[in-house]
């Protein structure tokens, strides 16, 4: 699975990190999130009010 940037690069914006296409592990502005979640590499992106961030386990 081909994978993005890191979180961090989403500067400003209010997120949604949804880990699996099932749990939400962050919700909030992407400058607030914790260190672990702002270096995790993201596989797609939904632009929208909330932008929905999606993550998926390595070993999946």
């Amino acid at each position: 699975m081909k994978t993005y940037g890191k979180i961090d690069s989403f500067k400003k914006m209010n997120i949604k990190v949804i880990l699996n296409d099932k749990d939400v592990i962050y919700e909030g502005n992407v400058d607030d999130a914790p260190a672990n979640i702002k270096e995790m590499h993201y596989v797609k992106a939904s632009l929208g009010k909330v932008t929905e961030i999606y993550v998926y386990n390595e070993h999946d």
